[in-house]
């Protein structure tokens, strides 16, 4: 597998992620910290919706899950503290991504809007009475 981070960031990086994790007991997860960061950083970049996550990054309701534990946890919020303040990553910058940053409806990009057919003025409700034909 292909990772997006290399091997040399993540052996800086793995520690924070472990100081930063509030429960480090019982049974290690089934997806590895690495590849749960790599799947996040992957949604990131593309803006795809979870369930089109790619299977090689792990499950998407696992990875969709384990990222919502870490923000109502706190976790990524340390994880942001400490990797700011490790020098080993120099000047971190901080990104803010949420829906209404990454996708945006067709009509904010100057689509013409759809409006109702104009009706003719005089012809609303007026009947045509036509006389019978005699055969």
């Amino acid at each position: 597998m292909r990772y997006m981070s290399t091997d040399e960031l993540w052996t800086t990086m793995g520690p924070c992620v472990e100081q930063a994790k509030r429960y480090k007991g019982g049974q290690a997860p089934v997806l590895p910290e690495r590849r749960f960061f790599e799947a996040v950083l992957s949604i990131a970049r593309t803006g795809v919706p979870w369930r089109d996550l790619p299977s090689e990054l792990g499950g998407w309701d696992a990875v969709s899950n384990r990222f919502r534990r870490w923000i109502a946890s706190g976790s990524l919020a340390k994880l942001v503290e400490l990797l700011t303040a490790n020098p080993a990553f120099g000047e971190v910058k901080r990104a803010l991504l949420d829906a209404t940053n990454v996708r945006a409806h067709r009509g904010a990009a100057g689509a013409p809007k759809k409006r109702p057919p104009r009706r003719i003025k005089g012809l609303v409700g007026a009947v045509a009475v036509l006389p019978a034909k005699s055969c």
